[in-house]
């Protein structure tokens, strides 16, 4: 099967935003092997395109960053986790690009300017 026909279908096996249990198994049943490796890598692309992580140092004010999250992207599907390495400072992953407004990321950053 082609790769774009592959693509379509993991593209309706959406409903309302979120993977529909009924027609991913409707779909995988008519697969084969290597067909069905193909469509779970794209639902995992599509997936990983509608969604945000964001990692804070810790869960203070963690109520008015989501308010502020979810204006910025009222489409995604937003994750908050902890991370308390961070020490200070904000991670936020969409799709394929990262930030990482942080005391570490600054400390790392300022040392290899000073090594070049």
């Amino acid at each position: 099967m082609k790769k774009n026909v592959i693509k379509k279908l993991a593209e309706v096996s959406y409903t309302k935003n979120g993977l529909d249990r009924d027609k991913i198994a409707k779909i995988t049943k008519k697969l084969k092997r290597e067909d069905l490796r193909v469509y779970i890598k794209d639902l995992k692309t599509l997936e990983a395109k509608k969604t945000v992580t964001v990692t804070l140092p810790n869960d203070a004010g963690i109520n008015e960053i989501r308010a502020q999250f979810i204006k910025l992207y009222p489409e995604k599907r937003l994750i908050f986790s902890i991370d308390p390495s961070l020490l200070t400072g904000i991670k936020v992953i969409d799709y394929d690009n990262e930030y990482e407004l942080s005391l570490r990321g600054f400390l790392e950053s300022s040392i290899r300017q000073t090594n070049d």
